[in-house]
């Protein structure tokens, strides 16, 4: 079987490749994160109109 020997890559490419994958990384964290807790203020919020019905349903 032959065997290749690959090339190691460009200096330059490989920092700007570098750089593009943070960036990235970056901007999906942040999105990920307001999302994460746009998606906290609507389960807080369902939660404590689900108690407020329970203690309403148990003394009305």
């Amino acid at each position: 079987m032959h065997s290749r020997i690959w090339g190691l890559p460009q200096p330059a490419m490989s920092r700007e490749k570098n750089l593009v994958l943070i960036l990235l990384a970056v901007l999906v964290a942040l999105v990920l994160w307001n999302a994460f807790w746009w998606l906290m203020r609507i389960a807080i919020f369902a939660v404590i109109v689900y108690i407020i019905y329970l203690i309403l349903k148990h003394y009305a």
